[in-house]
């Protein structure tokens, strides 16, 4: 327990006048401010979803995001990707790219899946899939962006390509 007569830790807390008690007294009211927690969520922003496309590119856009001064975007992406392999080859090599984009323009974030030489039946047609994520915390500054990201499938010995489902969640932090 301290001696100062509101019980306060403060450095504002300073002897008083009275030589005799030694007792400790507030010279001025202590006005201690609860400290904020750093880094939470602003808010969750979008949670967007696109369903199986047969294609072997594919290109999935959040609506635009504002963000102000000191806010950070972090951007979680998946993607289910497969095709059907073909019943001439052994094997089949699988290389899948997603590729994150701010305003059309690519962040140079990129992942790459790659397996070579995966074996398959040679007498049956088989598919297979794969998923494959990204994630990616982008802090741009004060504006309004556009995030996509573009799913690429460029495996070899394969038949029909297609994109089960992509997905993209963006969160706004305050920095």
């Amino acid at each position: 327990m301290n001696s100062c007569e509101k019980n306060c830790s403060c450095e504002r807390c300073k002897p008083c006048n009275v030589p005799v008690s030694g007792v400790m007294k507030a010279i001025d009211k202590c006005n201690i401010q609860p400290v904020p927690r750093p880094s939470i969520v602003e808010n969750f922003v979008f949670n967007i979803q696109e369903g199986f496309v047969e294609a072997d590119f594919f290109t999935l856009t959040l609506p635009s995001i504002t963000l102000t001064g000191n806010q950070k975007v972090r951007l979680d992406i998946s993607s289910q990707v497969g095709a059907l392999t073909t019943s001439g080859p052994t094997s089949y090599i699988e290389d899948i790219y997603l590729t994150l984009n701010r305003n059309a323009l690519p962040l140079n974030v990129e992942t790459r899946l790659f397996s070579s030489m995966v074996k398959v039946n040679p007498v049956f047609d088989q598919n297979f899939t794969t998923l494959i994520t990204l994630l990616h915390v982008d802090h741009p500054g004060p504006g309004v962006y556009t995030y996509s990201v573009d799913v690429r499938n460029e495996s070899q010995n394969i038949e029909d390509p297609f994109i089960i489902s992509t997905i993209i969640t963006a969160t706004i932090y305050n920095a």
